[in-house]
């Protein structure tokens, strides 16, 4: 998905006045405006803010071009596609403060081939974990650390989720089940400054101490040492492939009420080119979802960057700080929300694993991180 970007400067093939212009004119107030072309494949071409209008022409979409929106940070592609308009045979994107960029000959289907760039600037961060080690709060006499092992809600329902189907129990070193002695089973590793959650099948005499489950897998939650309400936030991580298999990130609120509930990331494991973005909602105490696919590279070959800007207005998510989607918030998500990744195997949505299933599944996670602006109030 990355391409090579060049400064638009380099680009640029002239810089012509609004009076020259005629109707490929950006029509702002800019005492000049700068006209960019290339015929490069898969070329994308920059548009920062504050940098005054431009005009692109000969843009081809078909030949995977792309604008990329960089220094625009509160703009949703919602808000994108709104501001987007044709004007006398070009499309015109009004971009602000007399900002505006005009595209040659397009028309309003070319708002696919523009993207917004995930803006850090605003932001400071106020959590980082970067797996150099992996710091567990037990809460068995153990110390406290970041992350906790288990919903907290009781019994099975803190192992697993039985209404969503699934097969997997979240088990850690201290893990006994329904038993008293110590099962063994510990799905979180520490490998090259990296955290892998590891899935398998679990031997058929333990399935007995894990409520007849057939996987053990791993959560962790910041329930008990970190939440925040609005924000950035964000993981680098790399997919698992296999069928049944269900890796996530996502946020839940501290009141333990559901929904609202916020997915950073889903993907199941026998389409890893397909990644889901989703939300869910109780205004009204009528429960309403929505989860959008995204097709992007291969991400269980790589390592790529999953986030979501969380604020009053807008939620929008974003892989490898490139915008994907975007959802005016709901009303009831304006409370703390805390982090959550794990590896699910099974279920009504991903399926059960089947014999092209390699175990054991690892989901590799680089760091996570979260920000909050820094004039929230």
């Amino acid at each position: 998905m990355r391409k090579a970007i060049r400064a638009l400067t380099l680009l640029a093939l002239a810089t012509v006045s609004l009076q020259m212009l005629d109707s490929h004119a950006a029509r702002a107030q800019d005492a000049a405006v700068e006209t960019l072309s290339s015929q490069q494949k898969d070329f994308v071409f920059e548009v920062r803010k504050g940098q005054g209008s431009k005009v692109i022409k000969g843009f081809d979409a078909r030949a995977g071009q792309k604008i990329r929106l960089v220094g625009f940070g509160a703009m949703s592609l919602d808000q994108l596609q709104k501001e987007l308009k044709v004007d006398a045979g070009d499309a015109l994107l009004n971009l602000g403060s007399g900002q505006q960029l005009r595209i040659a000959g397009a028309n309003a289907d070319v708002v696919s081939a523009i993207q917004i760039q995930l803006d850090r600037s605003q932001y400071s961060q106020t959590f980082a974990d970067d797996f150099d080690a992996l710091s567990l709060d037990l809460e068995e006499g153990q110390s406290k650390g970041v992350w906790r092992t288990n919903f907290g809600y009781g019994g099975v329902h803190s192992r697993t989720l039985p209404n969503n189907g699934e097969l997997q129990v979240y088990a850690d070193r201290l893990f006994t089940g329904t038993g008293t002695a110590n099962l063994k089973l510990d799905p979180f590793r520490i490998a090259d400054g990296k955290l892998e959650i590891v899935a398998e099948p679990l031997k058929e005499d333990l399935r007995q101490f894990a409520w007849g489950l057939s996987y053990s897998s791993g959560l962790l939650t910041t329930k008990a040492s970190f939440s925040q309400t609005y924000g950035l936030f964000e993981i680098r991580a790399k997919m698992p492939k296999g069928k049944g298999l269900w890796p996530a990130f996502w946020l839940l609120p501290v009141n333990r009420a559901w929904p609202p509930e916020i997915d950073v990331l889903e993907v199941l494991g026998d389409n890893t080119r397909k990644l889901y973005v989703a939300w869910h909602s109780n205004v009204g105490d009528k429960h309403t979802a929505e989860a959008k696919p995204i097709d992007v590279p291969d991400m269980s070959e790589d390592f790529h960057t999953y986030s979501v800007v969380w604020d009053k207005e807008s939620l929008r998510w974003f892989f490898d700080d490139v915008q994907v989607a975007s959802k005016s918030t709901p009303e009831d998500f304006h409370l703390p929300m805390y982090m959550l990744i794990n590896l699910a195997v099974g279920g009504g949505w991903p399926g059960s694993p089947d014999k092209t299933t390699q175990f054991p599944a690892k989901y590799t996670i680089d760091w996570v991180k979260a920000y909050a602006r820094r004039d929230a109030k």
